[in-house]
């Protein structure tokens, strides 16, 4: 009886810490504590940047993501809006009312150029046919390729400087975009991806020693490496892209966030989720531009998911919901509305 106690009282206190931990509340919040949207520089330049943070505030975000991808708004165009008077104030604005700035960005493709392939094809994949192609990620197992990476990257992070010391250099974003070479071969997609990840960050770690770096679970790495161990530094980024939010996690991806939680640490893991992507629900068809289907409920039901697994740090994709088009398609008020929501649910009101 006296074990029995002993046990539950234990278990008892393990709660609070986790909610203590996990708080929103602006007095008990973790540095590792996030209620962050990830947006398009082109959402921002549409709203103009003081009528964001005025929103953002609204809603109690105290972090935003900027994403690039090389398909639509790559890193130079990145880099253009925060030089640009309209980015420039995001960044004061947001320093001033206490909101994190982050850079969730798919890198590989435009430090690492594909005009590249034509002298270096050894820099690049072999496909599933043995033939090396140019199109996606790189051979992970070349050096030749990655004294290119090391460099290009170096000149990146001389203006990607997250608030947070998060960085996010995400691969390209494919489902079937890895080498087959023979060294690369021995590797899953999750295991080459955290290859590349463990590397990126002892280059990033030059430049800024207190640098982390993100582990993107997503598409074909959402399954937990299996060979390859995170170094010190490698945070878990759980990102379910495809799931149907009328339910919860499917038994696979509640599965593979379980399993990669038992290789990366749970105090630092981050959850990508795109609840308020309108463009995701759009078909990123920008001739579309569909209703965001929120659902508070729904929300809550996956906040409360994961934070029973200890994870405290949350953004989704915003992308093209605000934005000023949106908001003249389907109601400012009503669009602010749902952020608010979103933004209480995290923040436990």
């Amino acid at each position: 009886m006296k074990y029995r106690i002993i046990s539950i009282t234990l278990l008892f206190f393990s709660l609070i810490l986790l909610s203590i931990s996990c708080s929103s509340n602006e007095t008990t919040i973790s540095k590792d504590t996030f209620r962050g949207v990830v947006l398009y520089p082109s959402d921002i330049r549409s709203l103009e940047s003081d009528k964001l943070i005025d929103i953002l505030k609204r809603a109690k975000i105290n972090l935003i993501g900027l994403h690039s991808n090389t398909l639509t708004e790559n890193l130079d165009s990145l880099k253009i809006f925060l030089k640009s008077p309209n980015g420039q104030l995001l960044i004061d604005l947001c320093k001033k009312n206490k909101i994190e700035v982050e850079y969730e960005c798919h890198v590989l493709q435009e430090i690492l150029p594909r005009s590249l392939f034509n002298n270096h094809p050894e820099y690049f994949r072999v496909d599933t046919n043995g033939v090396r192609r140019g199109d996606l990620n790189m051979c992970f197992s070349s050096e030749e390729a990655w004294f290119v990476v090391e460099r290009n990257t170096t000149e990146l992070l001389k203006w990607i400087q997250p608030t947070t010391n998060r960085y996010f250099f995400w691969i390209d974003d494919s489902y079937d975009g890895f080498c087959h070479c023979d060294k690369c071969n021995l590797y899953s997609p999750s295991d080459q991806a955290l290859l590349y990840e463990n590397r990126m960050l002892k280059i990033i770690q030059k430049v800024n020693p207190k640098a982390s770096l993100a582990h993107l679970a997503y598409a074909s790495t959402l399954e937990a490496p299996k060979t390859i161990k995170p170094k010190e530094g490698i945070f878990l980024e759980f990102a379910p892209i495809g799931r149907n939010y009328e339910d919860s996690l499917s038994s696979k991806q509640h599965k593979a966030l379980k399993k990669n939680l038992e290789i990366f640490p749970k105090r630092t893991a981050h959850v990508l989720e795109y609840w308020l992507d309108a463009s995701m629900f759009s078909g990123w068809d920008r001739n579309k531009w569909n209703k965001v289907p929120w659902n508070a409920n729904y929300c809550k039901r996956d906040i409360e998911l994961y934070r029973s697994l200890g994870i405290c740090s949350f953004t989704t994709f915003a992308t093209w919901m605000l934005h000023q088009h949106y908001f003249e398609l389907y109601g400012q008020d009503e669009t602010v509305e749902i952020l608010k929501e979103y933004g209480s649910l995290l923040n436990g009101d």
